[in-house]
Formats: structure tokens, C-alpha cells, sequence
């Protein structure tokens, strides 16, 4: 039985060999440097051939040659010369020189073998998983796609400029002739859309927002789901950690009406402000929204963040807030575990090509600061300001949410300062005023 199951395992000992004899083929590191970025030691099958692999990558990143000769001294030096069995290896190698196409051709068998093994093994993983009912579905799910995405494709990558320049060309072309479209979503709030640099938020751009607990974060991202939802059919996906989906939908179903829902249960409202409610929740049924209210992990939000790109088409992603996310290996500390969520969020807004909307709370100090906040003031890792592309802080004007209080004809609101402290594609460091009606929810 087991001489069966090991016949089943993929794999190509003849590819591997010619991979590693054209690797010592003209005693330069020329091929090595051409597949070194697809095929990492453990991608061999056979272990004498991983050993021989690790000697070769260490030669070429010394700049010494690569031959039989300078081999044979690396594999002694790394006391692996007898693992691999000698000079019986290095004749094997010696009588497998191919041409550079058919190497190249075996790189790529090598690689696909070596994805096929890990799937197998992802697989196996999972099923054991799912007969002993030891994780739940989603857990289980997320992990398997997670370990899927790791996998690097035979083909690698394309370095070439050509095709990026024809699309900056027909993107100037369209630009001088009107007909250019952005590929942004809009926040529909004028004079934040006029400071970021792309006129909103960006396909691949991670915009962080921070502020101090009860200045409005959240509802600040939600006026920009629903005007971008409402204004211009943009499909949004909420992660809100800390509100169950009725209190979203209430939060944007007052921005969108503009009445004050305490006043339904004081029965108190206007009957003109109750039709804009009823209408509010007719039309909020078919907006493009799509929320989640519980994860046990990043990877599991990774999974669920794929599946609202793969289904609905989700162009904006908001996720209220960063330092809510669990993280399950209890050896990090939390500065760490928050710089990896913070790497991994900025990776999945460029692999899913949409914007992402992160929360963030900021630190007691910048809290507590009289005149604003700065960008160390974001807590838990300075991670944050490196993997986001914009950065808004903002915070009640008198540093004091009472004391910020004003009134004007649409009634009372709170005067908010924001700095956009950073800022890739435009100018930083660029403040202005927001107007927080909290009865209406509503920032303008």
C-alpha cells in the first residue's frame, strides 16, 4: 500500500536533475538568477536535491562560481556532502546538461509538482480538520484559501514596463480628451475628495482614519458607504467589530434621512421625517452593501473580504477597526500582531485591486493632547503610517467634544479638525474642518 500512495505523489526527478545540472552549466549564477524567484529549496522533492539547491542559492549569493567543483566544497562546508551522496550526485548531474529553453521548461515542472504536493497536503490538512469537527467552516475555509494564494505559479512575473506604459499613455490620451474616468470611490465629501490625491480613495489604497474614542470614526466611514452607495452604486463591504448589522444599518439609515430615530421611539417625530425613514429602508434593502460582525482571525477576514469581491463585485472595503482583530499566535505581542494585520490588509487591498477604509483607535498621550494629533499617535505599531497610503487624523476642534459644540441652520453639530498627515498621491500634512451633526449622523 504504501509503495501505491507513493507512486501517486506528484512529482519529476529527471526536472529536478536538469535543473540543478544547468545550474552549474557555465559556472556563472546567469540561470540560478532567472528561476530563483519561482523555485525555493523545499520545492524539491527529493531531498539530496533541496540540499543541493540550498548549496547552489548559497554559492550564487556569495558571488562565487557555480561548477562542480566549488559545489563539492560548499556541500562539505555545510556537512552535507554524504546526505547527498558525494560524488555519486555530481556524476548524476554531470551526464544531465540540457539546452536553457528545456531547463527552463523543467523549472516550471518542478514548481508545478511542488504546488500539486502542497495542495495535497493543504487538502489533507482541511479534511482532517473537517472529520474531527475541530474548527469551524469558515475557519477551515479561510486557511485553505490562505495556503492556495501562497502558492507561486510556474510562470512568475512579468518585469517588463511596456505594457504599463501603454496604459499610461491611453490614460493621458483619455485625460486630454474628457473622456478619463478615475478609478476611485468618491467620499462625496468636497473638500476631503479635493485634498487626497486621487479625488477619493483609490483602487489598491489602504486610508486610514484616527481619531480619539467618541469623535465619529465610524460614522464618519459610513457616511462615505452610503453616499457612495446611494450617489454612485458602489459596492461596499462593512467588517464592524464592535456594532451588530442593525446598528449599522440604523447609523446609515440616519444619515441618509437626516431624522433623529430616538425621536420614533419617543414618538415624538415629524410625520414628513417618519416618510423619509420608511423610504430610507425601502431603498436601504436594495443598496450594494454587505457587512460581517465576528472573526476569529485575519485570515478568516482575508477569506471573507475575497468571497465579497468574487460574489457582489465590492469596490470599497471598511474595516471598523484595526486593533479589534483577533490574532491567535499568543507569542506575538500586540505591536507585532497589529504591524502583521496592517502588512496583510495592504496586501489584500492590492491582490483584490479596491480601496480600504481602516479604523484605527489612537493612543492614550494622543488622546489626551492638547492642539491635535500626529501620526505616533496611532496605536499599537508604527506599522500603520508604512503600510497605509493615507493617513487622517482627526479630533474635536477645542480638543474637547462639549467644548466643540456649535449651531447653525441645520442644527446642532460638533466642529471637527482633520489633518491628512499622510498622503501618497498628493500633499500631506493638509488640514481642514469637518461638521458632525450627531443627531443626523451626518459629516459634512
Amino acid at each position: 500500500m504504501m509503495e501505491e500512495n507513493e507512486l501517486k505523489i506528484p512529482k519529476n526527478v529527471d526536472a529536478e536533475e536538469r535543473v540543478l545540472a544547468h545550474c552549474l552549466a557555465d559556472g556563472s549564477s546567469d540561470f540560478y538568477d532567472s528561476i530563483a524567484h519561482k523555485i525555493k529549496a523545499d520545492d524539491f522533492y527529493l531531498f539530496r536535491h533541496n540540499l543541493v539547491f540550498q548549496s547552489v542559492s548559497s554559492l550564487a549569493q556569495k558571488g562565487e562560481p557555480l561548477n562542480e567543483i566549488s559545489l563539492i566544497e560548499e556541500l562539505k562546508r555545510s556537512s552535507s556532502f554524504e546526505d547527498v551522496d558525494g560524488m555519486t550526485m555530481i556524476s548524476t548531474l554531470m551526464e544531465k546538461h540540457t539546452s536553457t529553453l528545456d531547463a527552463q521548461n523543467c523549472a516550471n515542472v518542478v514548481k508545478e509538482k511542488s504546488n500539486l504536493r502542497k495542495m495535497i497536503r493543504t487538502f489533507k490538512v482541511a479534511l482532517e480538520k473537517a472529520e474531527d469537527e475541530s474548527e469551524e467552516t469558515e475557519t477551515i475555509r479561510g486557511d485553505v484559501e490562505s495556503s492556495l494564494l501562497d502558492l507561486e505559479t510556474t510562470t512568475g512575473f512579468d518585469m517588463t514596463i511596456s505594457n504599463a506604459v501603454e496604459e499610461l499613455q491611453t490614460e493621458f490620451e483619455q485625460q486630454l480628451s474628457g473622456e478619463w474616468t478615475e478609478d476611485v470611490v468618491k467620499t462625496h465629501i468636497p473638500h476631503l475628495d479635493d485634498k487626497l490625491g486621487n479625488g477619493g480613495i483609490g483602487a489598491g489604497e489602504v486610508v486610514v482614519i484616527s481619531a480619539p474614542t467618541s469623535c465619529g470614526k465610524s460614522q464618519l466611514a459610513l457616511n462615505i458607504v452610503a453616499r457612495s452607495a446611494y450617489k454612485d452604486g458602489t459596492k461596499c463591504g462593512v467588517f464592524s467589530l464592535e456594532m451588530p448589522q442593525k446598528q449599522v444599518l440604523k447609523r446609515i439609515l440616519t444619515c441618509k434621512s437626516g431624522a433623529n430615530l430616538r425621536q420614533i421611539k419617543d414618538k415624538v417625530i415629524a410625520d414628513d421625517k417618519m416618510k423619509k425613514i420608511r423610504e430610507g429602508c425601502d431603498s436601504l434593502k436594495d443598496m450594494p452593501i454587505y457587512t460581517v460582525h465576528s472573526i476569529k482571525n485575519i485570515g478568516e477576514l482575508c477569506s471573507h473580504a475575497r468571497t465579497m469581491v468574487r460574489r457582489y463585485g465590492v469596490k470599497l472595503l471598511v474595516i471598523d477597526y484595526l486593533q479589534l482583530i483577533p490574532f491567535s499566535n499568543k507569542n506575538q505581542s500586540k505591536n507585532d500582531a497589529v504591524a502583521n494585520i496592517s502588512h496583510t490588509i495592504k496586501q489584500l487591498a492590492l491582490e483584490l485591486n479596491i480601496g480600504v477604509l481602516l479604523l484605527s483607535q489612537v493612543n492614550r498621550e494622543g488622546a489626551r493632547r492638547e492642539g491635535g494629533l500626529a501620526i505616533y499617535d496611532l496605536k499599537d505599531s508604527g506599522d500603520i503610517e508604512n503600510d497605509a497610503d493615507v493617513i487622517i487624523l482627526m479630533w474635536a476642534e477645542n480638543d474637547d467634544i462639549e467644548a466643540s459644540k456649535r449651531l447653525d441652520g441645520l442644527g446642532s453639530y460638533i466642529s471637527m479638525k482633520y489633518n491628512v498627515a499622510k498622503n501618497r498621491e498628493g500633499e500631506r500634512d493638509v488640514k481642514g474642518k469637518f461638521k458632525f451633526y450627531t443627531n443626523k449622523g451626518l459629516f459634512i
